[in-house]
């Protein structure tokens, strides 16, 4: 939304300058284009140019963030998983705790998750 508020007055200003604008150029690129154009057609095709060139930019500036967001969700699926390990951990624990307290003897192992290294830095 933010993007067409700030975005409209622009478009509204090229519109109302491409009706004002009818005079004939002549227009010479060396090796692109030559010949003759109206004045308002050349600034439109320059600011698409330029617009289309600016979302490209945005684009590959975005990836690097998608990225990490990536990166970051699956670091967030691998220690939810060891959370939930933990807790079923604990809860062995405390049920083969409170078995030993009224003397049943414990069958079960206790089981110790690797050692593992913490999350890298983003």
């Amino acid at each position: 939304m933010l993007r067409l508020i700030i975005t409209l007055p622009f478009l509204i200003a090229l519109v109302v300058f491409a009706f004002k604008n009818q005079q004939v150029v002549t227009l010479d690129l060396p090796y692109v284009y030559s010949g003759q154009s109206t004045l308002a057609m050349v600034v439109i095709v320059v600011a698409l140019v330029f617009f289309l060139i600016g979302g490209l930019a945005v684009w590959f500036a975005e990836l690097r963030q998608r990225r990490r967001a990536r990166r970051a969700e699956s670091t967030i699926r691998s220690l939810e998983a060891q959370v939930t390990d933990l807790r079923q951990q604990l809860a062995q624990s405390a049920a083969q705790h409170s078995l030993a307290q009224q003397g049943v003897p414990a069958t079960a192992t206790t089981t110790y998750l690797p050692a593992t290294q913490p999350p890298s830095a983003f």
